[in-house]
C-alpha cells in the first residue's frame, strides 16, 4: 500500500510541475520544427547508416579478396623453385633422383622393445629385376605372333608368383607347423 501512496504523490507532484510549465508560441513552434527536422532527416540518416555498413562489408569482402590473390601469388612463387617442385614431386608422386632409393612405410606399427621377432632378409630384398622384367615384357609384346585373346588365356593359366615357393624358402619352414 505505500507503493500506492508514493505513486499517487508522484503524480501529484508531476501534475504540479507540468501545470507550472507556460508553453508561448515560440516554444511550440521550436519543439514542431524540431520535430519535423527529425521525420525529414530520418530517412536520409538511416540510407547513410545502411550505405556505410554496406560499405564496410564491401571493404571486408575486398580485404579478403586481396588476401587470397596473395596466398595464390606466394604459392605460384613456391612453384618456380625447382627444390620445392622436386620435393613435391616426391611427396606426391613418390618420384627419386638417379641411384636414390625410396623407403615408403606400409604398417607403421612400432614392436614393442621387449619383442623377440626378428626380420628376414627374404622379407625386405627383392629377388627379381623390374628393369629386366619390364624389358622382357616390351620384347614379348613387340615380337610375339599371338593374338590378345591367346594371351589372355596364357595369363589365367599361370599361376600367382607369389605363391610359388622356392627351394630356399622350404629350409626357412618352422618346423613345428
Amino acid at each position: 500500500m505505500s507503493n500506492d501512496g508514493a505513486v499517487k504523490r508522484w503524480r501529484e507532484d508531476f501534475g504540479t510541475w507540468f501545470s507550472s510549465l507556460r508553453f508561448s508560441g515560440f516554444t511550440v513552434l521550436v519543439v514542431l520544427l524540431l520535430v519535423a527536422g527529425v521525420v525529414i532527416v530520418s530517412p536520409s540518416l538511416s540510407t547513410f547508416v545502411q550505405q556505410q555498413r554496406e560499405l564496410s562489408d564491401l571493404r571486408e569482402s575486398v580485404k579478403q579478396g586481396q588476401k587470397a590473390v596473395d596466398d595464390i601469388d606466394a604459392e605460384r612463387a613456391k612453384w618456380k623453385d625447382p627444390v620445392y617442385v622436386r620435393s613435391q614431386a616426391r611427396d606426391r608422386l613418390f618420384y627419386v633422383l638417379p641411384g636414390e632409393t625410396q623407403l615408403n612405410v606400409i604398417d607403421d606399427t612400432v614392436l614393442p622393445v621387449e619383442s623377440t621377432e626378428t626380420t628376414e632378409a627374404k622379407l625386405s630384398r627383392m629377388q627379381s629385376n623390374w628393369a629386366h622384367g619390364l624389358a622382357g615384357s616390351f620384347l614379348t609384346a613387340a615380337t610375339t605372333k599371338a593374338t590378345p585373346e591367346e594371351l589372355k588365356s596364357d595369363k589365367t593359366a599361370e599361376q600367382d608368383p607369389a605363391s610359388e615357393q622356392t627351394p630356399t624358402d622350404t629350409t626357412n619352414e618352422d618346423p613345428e607347423q
